[in-house]
Parts: C-alpha cells; structure tokens; sequence
C-alpha cells in the first residue's frame, strides 16, 4: 500500500484495538477524516443505436491513445539493471497532495521501465474496443459487454503491474521492513516531513512515530486535544533525541536533509527516492 492508503488502513486497525467504531485514530490521535462525495445517480441504459456510435467514439479514443502510447514506446528506453527508478523521476512537489500525484514525475525515459504493461495495455484496449464493437454491429450486445469486461480484467492486469514497478515511489514499505529488522524498545522512528507523506512506516512497523515538522496536515486537528500523545518534534527536541541513548531512525526524501547538520548520522537504507538515517551506525 502507498503512504495515503496506509492512513485509512491504520484507523481501521486502531478502531479494532481501541473497540470505538465512532472516532477514527491514527498514530494515536484524532484522524479528521473528509467528508464522503454524493454518489451520482444511475445512468440510464443505452439503447442498441446510441451503444454503436458510443463503440465507435471508444475505438477512435483508442487509435488515439494506442498510437501516443507507440509513440511512448519509441521514445523510451530501457533502464540499466538496478536503476533507481526515483533517479529517471522529474520532481513535482507541488502535486502530490493530488491522487496519483507522482505519476505526473513520469518523463519518456522512465517509461522505459514500464513497456510491459504499457503494450498489454494498448493490446486490451484496441483488441477489446475492436471486439465490442464487432458484436454491437451484429446485435449482440452481450457479447460486446463480455468483452469490455475481459478488456478491463487485462487493463487492470496491466495498471497492477505497472503500481507494483512504482511502488518504491509511492510507499516506504521497504524502508519500514529494514527498520523493523533494526528496531528496538525505546528506539523512535521520526519523519522529516507530514505525516502522510511516510504513515507506511507506522503500518508496516506497528510502531508510533514522531513528525519533524510543526502540527499540520491531517494529524493537526487530533493533536489538539489534551490526551494526544507527544507525536510532533521541533529541531530542538529532535537534536537531542539523537544525542540521547536510543536509536533515532530519521526517514526523509532528502539526501542530505538540514534537520542533521552538526549531527552525528549514519545512512542506513534507501529506496524509491526515500532515505532511513539513524544517529548511531548499524551493523548490517
């Protein structure tokens, strides 16, 4: 799971272990959860004449996107082994607040290790569409929507496969295991950032974490009540957290973060763009 879906898989978790089924808690504080969006109202069903010219629109639409996604293809190269698919990635900050925020990082030569699900997927799309559209004309519609649904059941095949290769972008689920090998009663896990922006850490590690970062995001409204739980560091309290006896895993999407100027620190894993620090060298 990636680093938004990891917070709603952590309330869920703390509605279970506190038993209230009312107030959603995540790292032990208050979540604010948004309010749900209206369902929209059913459409009505398409009669036989408006399901032809509508198979028709798709399989333009799918020309079109088959011949950019060629396009794509050709322009694209295939990374080294052992690439860092977060080093091929143009940074845009400033939208990863939007769901599916990161896949606007995605360039022509990052594409290239996604050519896998990229030819499955103009393979489902233009072989279902044209399949539609073949049964429609014969007055079969049944078997026109048999094979948009098998179309989709390759899609989905092709986008799971492509989430898996970007995963290390979305998620620090790999950083979580290596510090859960390493972690210790008493050691603190801190994030240099929101909470959000590495909450798989607390998933996958079951274990609290702290925020370097002033209270904001979605853990601010929690945070004001008066039983939260010191979650929140400032740059005085995290300096000397790592000077005291425990072990200080700092996650941060810095190479070189600010917060550890002057400090004693050890680089301990890296992944998807992503670093673990920690105050005291580990053995590996």
């Amino acid at each position: 799971m990636d680093d938004v879906d990891t917070i709603h898989a952590e309330a869920a978790r703390e509605m279970v272990l506190r038993h209230d089924w009312v107030t959603l808690y995540t790292d032990e504080i208050r979540y604010l959860e948004k309010a749900p969006l209206m369902p929209a109202p059913d459409a009505p069903l398409p009669r036989l004449r408006a399901g032809r010219i509508s198979s028709w629109v798709l399989l333009v639409l799918a020309g079109i996107a088959a011949t950019a996604g060629i396009a794509l293809l050709v322009s694209s190269r295939v990374p080294a082994p052992g690439t860092d698919l977060a080093d091929l990635l143009k940074k845009n900050p400033q939208d990863y607040d939007l769901s599916l925020g990161h896949f606007l990082d995605l360039t022509a030569q990052p594409l290239g290790a996604f050519r896998g699900p990229l030819i499955g997927a103009i393979v489902s799309l233009f072989v279902g569409l044209s399949l539609n559209l073949f049964f429609r004309m014969r007055r079969r519609p049944a078997a026109g929507n048999a094979m948009l649904a098998l179309m989709m059941v390759g899609l989905l095949t092709c986008v799971h496969s492509a989430f898996a290769a970007f995963s290390p972008i979305l998620s620090s689920s790999e950083l979580a295991k290596t510090v859960r090998h390493y972690y210790r009663p008493g050691d603190l896990i801190v994030i240099d950032g929101q909470y959000d922006q590495a909450s798989t850490l607390n998933f996958y590690t079951g274990v609290p974490v702290r925020v370097l970062h002033e209270p904001s995001g979605n853990l601010w409204y929690g945070s004001k009540f008066p039983d939260a739980p010191h979650v929140f560091e400032t740059e005085a309290s995290f300096t000397a957290l790592c000077s005291g006896p425990h072990t200080v895993f700092l996650w941060s999407d810095q190479e070189d973060p600010k917060e550890l100027y002057g400090l004693q620190r050890h680089s301990l894993a890296t992944s998807g763009g992503k670093y673990i620090f920690t105050n005291v060298e580990l053995r590996r």
